[in-house]
């Protein structure tokens, strides 16, 4: 019987183990897409309590809490930390085959070095020993993103955003930009554009009040189609002159419906009308923008990351109790590939196909994505259109198994950029490591079986690349120097 997550954790063979600590742990962590908040590292308030770093916000954690019989007090509620921290490990202890078992485990060590099996009976030991450990190290976010060599952060961010926690950030003489050119340990602190909630038009009042913000910070009135393209340039342009070279969209099937300009104003002008649009309307308006911010990916050198499949705010209850992000959210079964593989063919005839990251919530699409991705593979561009990470509800030990297997065996894996925390916990980086073990145990297992060469040419460089390497050259960010070999 193995020991309970040693030093050789997930690493099964003796190839994955030389792979692991010879080539992957060692690497920086260039985590390009999450939801940590930029005001907190700007703000870099010290931390005091562990159970509030992981529970506050965090809908996995509560996802379980909940199915565990936890009254909502202690999830999103206003119970007190120590009895959600309580609460917390009573439900780990069920959670077998969990990634969160693994994740709340590899935090401990990593953070704080504690081994100790965390349970209900020892919670609030562990607890206390975490937290005397945060106030006497004065933890805090920036520590945190040190700690776990962290080199790259992309945060997710409204183009309405005026950025100034970012500015705040990268102006910082010890952890901002001139810093971390001069070869101080920081950490580059990104945005990525999002521009969601002018896509979605379902509730036309939420979108006239949206259209109003978006277009007083682009000092634009938005009245049409052409202003609202205007509206969203201006947005980019001052997003890429704050170091974005990323968009994210949030997509539950890929939208493929084109409009004319007429038809564009026509809805438009219903919106600012407060009228509900039809759901045909609906999609010619999202694809509308999409193709617009794709184009202005694909001249600014920026990745287009479409996050596809979520079901979302499937419990009307919980929704109307916290809001969105609330843990209510789940798994698309919709048909997703054809609208997707003629909205990439539009761009691509157009010459504005932008590098494009593509990810699935339903984990059968593997396959079918990864393809799709490769049909649109391009000369002097490696790795151009790529099927992203397990995402979500898949990014435990099964779910990245099966996407590297199933990713390797019909694309080109090797060009892949890897993994992401998709967190809003700075205690979440060691995903990274997880990640990474996972990796080295696949790879392993392919030169154990005499299915890969094991040495440079193949096995090191893929996990290294993969690793780090691909994500450095790929979205074209500057990184720290410290980073930077």
């Amino acid at each position: 019987m193995k020991p309970f997550m040693d030093k050789n954790f997930l690493l099964d063979t003796e190839a994955a183990r030389e792979l692991y600590f010879g080539q992957a742990a060692p690497l920086p962590i260039f985590d390009y897409h999450c939801h940590l908040s930029p005001r907190e590292i700007a703000e870099n308030k010290p931390f005091s309590d562990i159970a509030e770093i992981w529970l506050k916000g965090d809908h996995y954690k509560w996802r379980i809490m909940r199915s565990n019989g936890a009254d909502e007090s202690l999830c999103s509620g206003q119970a007190s930390w120590e009895d959600k921290f309580v609460a917390y490990a009573q439900a780990l202890e069920k959670s077998a085959g969990n990634p969160l078992l693994h994740w709340s485990h590899l935090e401990l060590q990593r953070a704080y070095g504690i081994d100790d099996i965390l349970t209900q009976g020892n919670a609030l030991k562990i607890r206390q020993w975490a937290n005397d450990i945060i106030r006497e190290r004065k933890d805090s976010p920036r520590s945190m993103l040190t700690r776990f060599n962290v080199a790259v952060v992309c945060t997710t961010d409204d183009p309405a955003d005026d950025l100034g926690w970012h500015r705040q950030i990268a102006a910082d003489p010890e952890f901002g930009t001139e810093a971390a050119r001069a070869g101080k340990k920081t950490t580059r602190v990104l945005p990525t554009f999002r521009p969601d909630r002018i896509m979605n038009v379902q509730d036309a009042a939420a979108w006239k009040n949206y259209a109003a913000t978006l277009g007083s910070s682009a000092d634009i009135e938005i009245k049409d189609f052409a202003s609202l393209r205007e509206a969203l340039a201006r947005r980019h342009a001052y997003f890429h002159a704050n170091g974005c070279r990323l968009s994210d969209h949030a997509l539950l099937t890929p939208p493929f419906a084109l409009a004319s300009e007429a038809e564009l104003d026509s809805i438009i002008e219903s919106l600012l009308e407060g009228r509900t649009v039809s759901a045909e309307e609906a999609e010619k308006m999202a694809a509308a923008v999409l193709i617009h911010c794709a184009q202005l990916n694909a001249q600014a050198g920026w990745t287009m990351q479409l996050h596809i499949g979520a079901l979302r705010n499937t419990n009307t209850r919980l929704f109307r109790l916290y809001g969105p992000d609330g843990g209510g959210d789940s798994i698309s079964d919709s048909a997703i590939v054809l609208s997707l593989a003629r909205l990439l063919d539009h761009l691509d005839t157009q010459n504005s196909l932008p590098k494009t990251i593509l990810y699935s919530l339903d984990a059968t699409r593997n396959a079918s994505l990864a393809v799709l991705a490769q049909s649109f593979a391009m000369h002097g561009s490696p790795g151009k259109i790529q099927y992203g990470s397990a995402w979500w509800f898949n990014d435990h030990k099964d779910g990245m198994q099966k996407h590297l297997v199933e990713t390797a065996s019909v694309s080109l894996i090797g060009r892949w950029v890897g993994m992401l925390t998709d967190s809003r916990s700075f205690l979440s980086f060691p995903r990274h490591e997880y990640f990474r073990r996972i990796l080295c145990r696949v790879v392993g297992r392919w030169i154990e079986d005499g299915e890969l060469p094991a040495g440079e040419a193949y096995a090191d460089a893929l996990v290294r690349n993969i690793s780090w390497y691909n994500a450095r050259d790929y979205f074209g960010m500057e990184v720290p120097k410290w980073a930077q070999g």
